[in-house]
């Protein structure tokens, strides 16, 4: 595989000489660093695999300022390009600014507990040049305020790795850097039964958001006025929108009183990642764009992840490290089986 590392600052590019560019081989059964050599003058290299396994998928990462950065990711079977791809690399900052460019919140309908999941997934941006890290260790890259006494989260997948997602202080918490460019994060949650009018924060200024009912007795009010209703896979939503939403804007969604258990509860209220999924399906839906490139379960964002996780453990490997891979692998042999079927 041929490659250039190039430094980006703002609208010019130069070469990046002398950084180590490592290939990845991320297989079912294991991962690991098969090839690296360091980029000459004019920021190339060529690596390349003793053997090509077709069951795997190999991506090149370099590393520069302390920040892994990744190639897109390409299966054992392509056909690979004679032309050198590029890999952007930047400078880091601990105060270039992140947007939230979109919070997309999905509410079910109660459980027979009364509790009542909730997914969010959000879509960050970074404008700039720079890639923001945090301050300090104390410090997150990022946070976003959840309703008061959400419990039992669970992280989707996304694009930045679910370990560097934690939930402190009833906030939902990054630690991960975030070079330029889209992000995004997903997570699902539990709102208790005693909640009748539920207050979603809004910590901060946010450029489109959407409120998505399947309750049809439940409304939203505030800031989102409602925009009709969307119907994914038979189950239908009631969509609530607002755009331009400043910090401290209200949105509040009102519950109907409690009517017993609901007998059709489908598996992806019981299930969170499934639940995750279908959340993920729904926002792509409504943005009506191509998924972007490192979307859920795609084989080249999942094989990155891997990628990272093993040179994050390297020599260490303990239970979360394999629990983490394990999950991932499994993941990873979905995707390609399905791409394998595209083909």
């Amino acid at each position: 595989m041929r490659g250039r590392v190039v430094h980006v600052r703002g609208a010019d590019s130069t070469a990046v000489a002398g950084e180590w560019a490592v290939l990845h081989r991320v297989g079912l059964a294991s991962g690991e660093p098969i090839d690296s050599v360091p980029t000459d003058r004019r920021g190339r290299y060529v690596v390349s695999a003793p053997e090509r396994d077709t069951l795997a998928t190999y991506l090149v990462s370099a590393r520069y300022l302390g920040i892994a950065y990744f190639t897109e990711a390409f299966s054992g079977v392509m056909e690979l390009p004679d032309s050198f791809s590029t890999l952007a690399v930047y400078d880091t900052s601990s105060t270039a600014p992140v947007e939230l460019l979109e919070r997309h919140v999905i509410i079910r309908p109660p459980a027979s507990d009364g509790t009542r999941r909730m997914v969010e997934l959000v879509v960050l941006v970074n404008h700039g040049h720079q890639t923001r890290i945090a301050a300090d260790t104390a410090r997150p890259v990022w946070q976003l305020e959840l309703p008061a006494g959400a419990t039992g989260l669970e992280f989707g997948a996304g694009d930045v790795s679910e370990m560097a997602l934690s939930f402190e202080d009833g906030r939902l918490q990054l630690a991960a850097p975030l070079p330029p460019g889209e992000r995004q994060l997903l997570v699902g949650y539990l709102i208790p039964s005693s909640v009748r009018d539920l207050t979603i924060p809004v910590d901060q200024p946010v450029t489109r958001f959407h409120v998505l009912l399947e309750d049809s007795a439940a409304v939203a009010e505030g800031a989102v006025s409602p925009r009709g209703w969307e119907d994914l896979e038979g189950i239908a939503f009631r969509r609530y929108t607002g755009d331009s939403l400043p910090a401290g804007a209200s949105v509040v969604v009102r519950f109907p009183e409690p009517a017993g258990a609901r007998a059709d509860l489908v598996l992806w209220l019981i299930v969170p990642a499934v639940a995750l999924v279908l959340g993920v399906t729904l926002v792509r839906w409504l943005r009506r764009t191509p998924a972007n490139q490192h979307a859920p379960d795609d084989p080249g964002s999942l094989a990155a992840e891997i990628a990272a996780l093993d040179a994050q453990y390297a020599g260490r490997e303990d239970q979360t490290y394999r629990r983490r891979r394990a999950e991932l692998k499994a993941r990873l042999t979905v995707a390609l089986d399905r791409e394998k079927g595209r083909g």
